[in-house]
């Protein structure tokens, strides 16, 4: 019995998993995808090991199954991570990302959540996370998605 239920988590857990879409980590895709599917890109800036509001916004939201499914239906997922951990940036890749801060996130906010119309054009910028619900800061993202 306890072999059974183990089996079912584990399963519920990895097609939770496969429903979560990939963040992207590079704008220009992310745009062209959303265009192609009709969506808005999030554009999530953040530095993980500096910023621990970063990843409880990660955790806490980004990966909860409301918000997962909520971003399936509307969003393209861009991430743009200033991580020392992550993958190695072409210096072209790079240069990109520091002009993609300066357009929309001038002030260098971490964590830093933006979202953008199928011409690359700010429809809403989210607030800082304060440890909202997921159900909270899908509000959020809802009343201000009419743009």
């Amino acid at each position: 019995m306890k072999k059974g239920l183990f089996i079912l988590v584990c399963l519920a857990f990895s097609s939770l998993d496969s429903q979560a879409q990939q963040w992207q980590s590079d704008l220009q895709i992310g745009l062209k995808e959303a265009a192609q599917q009709n969506k808005k890109v999030l554009l999530f800036f953040s530095v993980p090991e500096r910023c621990d509001v970063c990843n409880k916004l990660e955790r806490n939201i980004f990966k909860s199954p409301e918000f997962i499914e909520f971003a399936s239906e509307n969003y393209v997922l861009v991430k743009i991570d200033f991580s020392y951990e992550a993958e190695e940036l072409t210096k072209d890749q790079l240069e990109k990302n520091l002009l993609i801060v300066e357009k929309y996130n001038k002030d260098g906010f971490f964590p830093h959540v933006v979202v953008l119309n199928k011409d690359a054009k700010i429809t809403h910028k989210v607030g800082v996370y304060s440890r909202e619900t997921p159900q909270q800061y899908l509000s959020m993202l809802r009343n201000n998605s009419k743009s």
